[in-house]
């Protein structure tokens, strides 16, 4: 598998991952919050089940708080009965739920088995689980967002040479190279250098391995280097060559190298 295509299947994971989180968020925030705000309400018959869990340890490695879990039996206004039970932070000796025969229990009309205690309304919990909720949806929103194509090096280009004005030897047209001696900018296939005046060689030499040098990876760029690169090099020569950069690392070094390879072409008549 290439780099491209693990990057690709790497970008659809963290989009999928968050859908995943987000509608178990919402699906289960919204039960409860559904049943308070739109539900019916029972009464409390029978307290089934009061069980005492592990607790929370003090200073004196001593439990001071307990988790109970109250199980509790509801009458429907249809007159059936159904169960739910809750998680509340009690004692040693009580859970401190309040809840007794009499209490009231919100819960889904076409779904009874999904309740809780309470009177419903904007009480704390609700409030909490819609906060979740929209947590939940911004989750989702966040993997089904469209992702903004990134811009590719050929199009960069082109942007870049509209917003400039026709220069000699940057627009116009006009192919350039370098002196091999002096650098000095000459128009393409020039025998001599008009700076130093050695003469350019016509048979073009052996391409460096340009992996062997070391480019400044700290340095940013000047305007002057990314002027040159956009102005010697064609489209096709930069989106060959600025692979490594499309595909996430931007650094210097890779547009220095850039410059290195266009403008040794370019002294050698390619």
């Amino acid at each position: 598998m290439s780099k491209k295509q693990k990057k690709k299947g790497k970008r659809k994971a963290d989009r999928i991952v968050p859908i995943i989180i987000g509608i178990i968020i919402v699906v289960c925030c919204m039960i409860p919050v559904s049943s308070s705000l739109f539900g019916q309400t029972g009464y409390i018959t029978e307290i089934t089940s009061s069980e005492r869990r592990a607790g929370e340890l003090d200073d004196g490695e001593l439990p001071n708080t307990y988790y109970w879990t109250v199980g509790y039996k509801f009458k429907t206004k249809s007159g059936e009965y159904e169960t739910g039970s809750v998680q509340v932070k009690g004692d040693a000796v009580s859970s401190k739920s309040g809840l007794k025969v009499g209490s009231p229990v919100r819960y889904l009309e076409f779904a009874p088995r999904f309740n809780k205690p309470g009177e419903g309304g904007f009480d704390g919990s609700t409030i909490m689980y819609l906060l979740l909720t929209g947590f939940g949806v911004f989750m989702i929103t966040l993997g089904v967002r469209k992702e903004k194509p990134s811009k590719t090096p050929a199009r960069r280009s082109r942007e870049y040479r509209a917003s400039k004005t026709a220069q000699p030897g940057y627009g116009g047209g006009k192919k350039i190279m370098f002196c091999k001696n002096c650098g000095t900018e000459l128009i393409a296939n020039a025998k001599f250098c008009k700076n130093c005046g050695v003469s350019q060689p016509k048979i073009p030499l052996a391409e460096p391995d340009w992996d062997s040098f070391a480019y400044d990876d700290e340095t940013a760029l000047t305007n002057a280097e990314v002027d040159e690169l956009y102005g010697i090099a064609t489209e096709e020569e930069i989106e060959d060559e600025f692979d490594l950069i499309n595909s996430g690392d931007e650094g210097p070094a890779y547009y220095r190298k850039v410059l290195a390879i266009v403008r040794w072409r370019r002294t050698n008549g390619k």
